[in-house]
């Protein structure tokens, strides 16, 4: 391929801040010139990144929305409109189309860049597709001549590893078919419905069908619309008569492609889960990627490569357009912001690599008559082989070695791609009559093209629901009206059967009634037990609605009531609502509320919270529904309720088995694969697969083997251990909410080498004293007391001190709440350094201590309870408990707080101690020195043994035995210039040494004894 061929064609495009950026005050990262884009570091430490494409589009500033809405660029600025992107790559298609090239378009990046943005677009600022489609037909309209122009459309999602029809409300269980063409090599789906479209209105109008198809099923399926890829396929022929007057058909397939986020796998933590490699998610696109990357190599020139296209449902459709016979582009959306730095970098490389693949585009023109011959005679032997029941010489050779049922098995398979051929062929040969196929369309849907006018004036006078989504391509495509003095809601199978039929999730057979009494909307749940929940609080009883309330129906069908007769919203509530917003409000009112001016950290959790908190919803609905006696719920672990060092407040899952009481803690990635897992078995379930009811526990997504237990931390603060003393004492341990859940008697103390206690002596008043000098301490836990009988099973601790990588674990007490450990350990460091003094000062021992758990059999009066009734009893206990976003679980760091406090109270205590004993030790220096007999009173000795005592001790007692040293050296001095007249005077209580009767002259003063009361300051 490296000899020639047209590379693909790569543009990048960065959107605005967003809402939660703005709020967030992001920064931004990209900048762009020209063809050239640079990606700045977050901290400014190292140099931008560069990388050139074909196209650099700036749409991050410089822009007005105009009166009709219309994004339009300020005078001078470089602001890339849909209209520049169209005219670049958008024509480029068309003018590639009309000269009988296939072509293909892919949209690439992380969800919530603007992929659907460019290529869909938003209200009046249209993408690429209807674009496309626009100037397509207003080109055929203009065109002058013999040639006749037929377009036929199709719409694809592909999710989790199969492909949905968009133009089909209903799809077979596990997806269409892919099947391989023998004769082109080509793949393609099969039973895939193709429409003859005649203008821009009806391919316009089977855009929002399938977009509305989408959604709905989406809802139902429970699946994520960011983690499906959308294929819209325009096929456009032109026939025409060549010289000879025969008539030939020139054929251009365009593909678009809005491709699923392309978050990365690892990002999200799902390393260890066991069953990551059921997740298929993600399969589609690290399969596009390892396409691009060999496809990149051999356009390099490298040999032997093998391209795995067959890898994947998405490659297998896209074989032609990446590396046949198509003329490619690509567009790959970027964040601006910081916190999406890595994703972007990601987007970037990915970009790059397409950019070195280089494809053969042919134009695909041939004589029609030959075409339906080639159709026929490919017929005629496909029924030839089905009616002799034969195998096929190539599989006859290949089948020497099979056994019987093999062989049967084998010839079962090849029959069924015989007929499938059969019908593809069949199919073909139809559409050569493209008239008699739009007008067939027209007549079964005679009203496609007034529904939307319909709707619209429907909307402006009658009270209706529009859907709420994630993604906002997918929100207000689904309307269900309420003009009717009563609807009903419900699922299909209720007897009579519901106004609005909804399925999915929690949602009941008579699920809502809803009344109309002169524009007045009343919503009722029809039982106590049917999951309604308006503005974010559950619905108990009848409720008047009011224009732009949010109503959730089961785990997952978010609605925006709107009711043009009274359109007077609440005080408070915002224009135009949209997804996050409804679920900030879903989780402030389960008490996640998100207090104000929030650290970079609270934020990063709060958008994981509500990331997480519909998912969460959605899984224990699914253990509802399936009734495997397990809950979930967002746990929020604080710094001080975790393990380790880690500084970052960590949003994690909590799955709990409802029977015994076992828990499990799960990190976000791991939660997110698994709820795939558990998406794709209740898919299976309600596609009606009996055996999903008794499948091996270790396929189950809601199984995990037991395993041991945090059951909370304790920390030990060290500041003692700066000035050479002890901490002993009890220690409380807290879980993740900040409840006391027992405690450990610890200690931790200064040591020699070989875990001696150290002297009393040796305390020091500065920990400056101990920089240089080696340091040992010992750590004991000695036991401890723990309130839960369930972890009676087994107890252990485990933590870790200065700069150690690894954990230090005690040995495992079972059967007892009252574990005796009698656990120690010495920790030496070499050389204390100002960093040793700072871990000292500030640091804690981290104490985690963790309980076995067991598959114990669970309580037989819980057994009869459904998993609804388990997590209702659940519920009930845990009502009122409220978690601020803002304070991270304020328990938590009260204990804390106070913990740290208790240990600098403890050290002044000790410190006190000390110096009073020091003091006494002093005070006996001295009236042992006083009671000597005067001839025995020797300075020196006195000044060595005061020195001793008080350099060992507090500052206050060293700046009062510092004076009293000069008292002594001035006494000294007098002694030795003294004729034995003159006597030493100490006045009382000053502190000043005075004298009488000698040295620099004479002065009144009262006499006393030498050195009799020099002691009495202390």
């Amino acid at each position: 391929m490296s000899g020639g061929g047209e590379s693909v064609k790569v543009a990048v495009r960065v959107r605005p801040f967003n809402t939660r950026e703005k709020e967030r005050g992001a920064k931004l990262v990209v900048e762009m010139e020209g063809a050239t884009t640079r990606l700045l570091s977050v901290d400014g430490g190292e140099e931008p990144k560069t990388f050139t494409f074909d196209y650099s589009y700036w749409s991050h500033d410089g822009f007005t929305e105009q009166d009709d809405a219309v994004l339009a660029a300020n005078p001078g600025s470089k602001y890339a409109s849909q209209q520049n992107v169209f005219n670049d790559l958008g024509q480029g298609v068309l003018d590639n189309a009309f000269q009988g090239f296939n072509c293909s378009l892919f949209a690439y990046g992380q969800t919530g860049s603007g992929k659907s943005y460019s290529m869909v677009g938003y209200g009046p600022n249209k993408g690429i597709v209807p674009i496309t489609c626009d100037v397509l037909f207003q080109t055929i309209e203009k065109s002058q001549g013999a040639v006749k122009y037929e377009v036929t459309f199709s719409m694809l999602e592909i999710y989790n590893e199969q492909v949905r029809d968009l133009l089909q409300k209903v799809n077979p269980k596990g997806g269409l078919a892919v099947r391989q063409n023998p004769k082109e090599g080509l793949f393609y789906v099969q039973a895939l419905k193709k429409v003859a479209v005649g203008s821009y209105r009806e391919i316009e109008s089977r855009i929002e069908e399938g977009t509305s198809n989408r959604t709905v099923a989406a809802t139902q399926m429970n699946a994520t619309s960011s983690r499906a890829h959308t294929v819209v396929t325009i096929q456009f022929d032109q026939i025409s008569k060549n010289e000879s007057g025969q008539e030939t058909k020139k054929t251009s397939v365009i593909n678009l492609v809005d491709l699923a986020g392309s978050e990365r796998a690892d990002s999200t933590g799902a390393t260890g889960d066991r069953l990551k490699e059921g997740a298929n998610i993600n399969k589609s696109l690290s399969s596009l990627g390892n396409v691009i990357s060999a496809l990149a190599d051999l356009s390099m020139g490298k040999k032997k490569v093998l391209v795995p296209y067959r890898d994947s449902v998405l490659t297998k459709l896209l074989q032609n357009a990446l590396g046949g016979n198509s003329k490619t582009i690509m567009i790959a959306a970027l964040s601006p912001a910081d916190i999406n730095h890595d994703e972007t970098l990601g987007t970037l490389r990915y970009a790059d690599r397409a950019k070195k693949i280089k494809n053969k585009a042919v134009v695909n023109e041939n004589p029609v008559e030959k075409l339906i011959r080639e159709l026929r005679a490919e017929n005629e032997r496909l029924k030839t082989a089905m009616s002799g029941g034969t195998l096929p010489s190539a599989a006859d050779q290949s089948s020497v070695n099979m056994s019987p049922e093999e062989k049967e098995r084998m010839r079962q398979e090849m029959m069924e791609e015989i007929k499938a051929q059969l019908s593809a062929n069949q199919e073909a040969m139809e559409d050569f009559d493209w008239d008699k196929k739009h007008a067939q369309q027209k007549e079964d849907d005679p009203s496609g093209l007034t529904d939307k006018a319909v709707m619209q004036s429907r909307k402006n006078k009658e009270p209706y629901f529009a859907n709420l989504n994630e993604d906002n391509m997918l929100s207000g495509v689904v309307f269900y009206f309420l003009a009717a003095s009563e609807t009903t809601i419900g699922r299909k199978d209720a007897d009579p059967q519901p106004t609005v039929m909804l399925s999915g999730l929690s949602i009941s057979k008579k699920h809502a009634i809803i009344t109309n009494v002169n524009g007045e909307i009343t919503l009722k749940p029809y039982s106590s037990s049917c999951k309604i929940k308006v503005n974010g609080l559950p619905l108990t009883g009848a409720r008047n609605l009011e224009h732009l309330d949010r109503v959730m129906f089961g785990s997952n069908h978010m609605f925006v009531f709107h009711n043009p007769i009274n359109p007077k919203a609440p005080e408070g509530t915002p224009n135009n609502i949209e997804w996050d917003f409804a679920q900030k409000e879903l989780a402030e009112a389960r008490g996640l509320t998100a207090g104000g001016n929030l650290t970079k950290d609270q934020q990063r959790a709060q958008d994981q919270i509500l990331e997480l908190l519909p998912m969460v919803n959605e899984v224990n609905a699914v253990s509802e529904e399936l009734d495997k006696h397990k809950g979930f719920e967002i746990v929020l672990l604080s710094e001080e309720a975790q393990e380790g060092n880690n500084r970052e407040t960590k949003v994690m899952v909590k799955m709990k088995d409802l029977l015994n009481r076992n828990s499990w803690l799960w990190e976000r990635g791991k939660f997110i694969n698994r709820r795939y897992v558990i998406q794709d078995l209740y898919q299976r379930y309600i596609d009606g697969d009996e055996g999903i009811m008794n499948i091996p526990k270790e396929e189950d997504p809601f199984w995990e083997p037991a395993e041991d237990v945090l059951i909370g931390t304790a920390n030990a603060f060290l500041q003692s251990l700066g000035f050479n003393l002890d901490f002993d004492g009890k220690i409380t341990v807290t879980d993740f909410k900040g409840k006391e859940e027992g405690s450990l008697i610890v200690c931790i103390e200064p040591c020699d080498q070989k875990g001696k206690s150290i002297e009393e002596d040796d305390f020091v008043d500065e920990p400056n004293e101990l920089l240089g000098k080696p340091y040992h301490f010992k750590v004991s836990i000695r036991n401890g007391e723990v309130h839960k009988s369930r972890f009676s099973k087994g107890l252990k601790v485990k933590y870790k001190c200065y700069n150690e990588q690894e954990f230090t674990l005690t040995n495992e007490i079972k059967d007892t709440l009252s574990p005796e450990w009698n656990h120690s350990r010495i920790v030496s460091i070499p050389s204390v350094t100002e960093d040793v003094l700072a871990y000292f000062e500030n640091s804690s021992i981290k104490f985690s201590l963790y309980g076995k758990q067991i598959d114990s059999a669970p309580d037989s009066k819980l057994s009869k309870l459904t998993t609804k009734e388990l997590r209702q009893m659940e519920n009930m206990q845990d009502s009122g408990r409220k978690t601020r976003i803002g304070s991270m679980a304020p328990e938590g760091d009260g204990q804390d707080e106070a913990g740290q406090i208790k240990g600098e109270l403890l050290l002044l205590k000790r410190k006190y101690e000390r110096l009073e004993k020091k003091e006494r030790r002093l005070q006996e220096i001295c009236k042992q020195w006083e009671d000597k007999p005067r001839e025995e009173q020797l300075f020196d000795p006195f000044y060595r043994s005061v020195s001793a005592v008080a350099y060992s001790t507090g500052s206050k007692l060293k700046t009062r035995v510092h004076m009293l040293n000069k008292i002594i050296q001035g006494h000294k001095a007098l002694k030795e210039i003294q004729n034995g007249d003159q006597d030493k005077m100490v006045k009382e209580g000053n502190g000043k040494v005075v004298q009488a009767n000698g040295g620099g002259g004479g002065g009144g003063g009262e006499k006393t004894e030498g050195g009799s009361r020099a002691c009495s300051v202390m």
